[in-house]
């Protein structure tokens, strides 16, 4: 009888030290399945796409602060004293096509050549690769493009005001 209690309790503390390195096996088996491989982000600094760039700047310490919208719809901002872009966060498909159709079709930002910075002043760009159109405004009694200055308001709404860079 004893010798079968001593099988038993044998077999139980083997069989359970099998169960709990077999666990851990499993685990390190998960654990590396779920492991994420990182993918670069694309910035505007290295994007291929369209691209729409909406900013300000002047003043006295001419620092500039500029939002960048690319095609794919991620929303970035960045100031000139800063190193890095911001990501904003993630325009909808709907709302980064209709930007980007009101640039191209409504503000006709590839035919149309007005640059009058002034002090301070507020500009729209749009680009695509190394082609880059821009208006920039600002200067006290030049007439604006009437579609520009809507386009920036609306542009500006569409980042949330506790997310825009001071």
């Amino acid at each position: 009888m004893k010798r079968l209690l001593l099988s038993l309790l044998t077999f139980l503390l083997v069989s359970t030290g099998l169960f709990v390195r077999a666990q851990g096996i499993r685990a390190t088996a998960i654990n590396v399945a779920t492991e994420r491989k990182t993918v670069p982000v694309s910035t505007p600094a290295t994007y291929q796409g369209r691209q729409i760039l909406v900013g300000n700047g002047g003043g006295f310490t001419g620092f500039t602060t500029t939002y960048y919208l690319l095609e794919n719809g991620k929303l970035f901002g960045r100031r000139s004293r800063d190193t890095t872009f911001t990501l904003i966060r993630q325009q909808t498909q709907v709302m980064t096509k209709r930007m980007f159709s009101r640039v191209e079709i409504m503000c006709k930002i590839r035919k149309t050549t007005f640059s009058n910075p002034g002090n301070r002043y507020k500009f729209v760009r749009w680009r695509k690769g190394k082609l880059a159109y821009a208006v920039t405004w600002g200067e006290a009694g030049k007439t604006v493009p009437a579609s520009y200055p809507k386009f920036y308001d609306s542009f500006m709404a569409m980042i949330p005001t506790a997310s825009r860079l001071k």
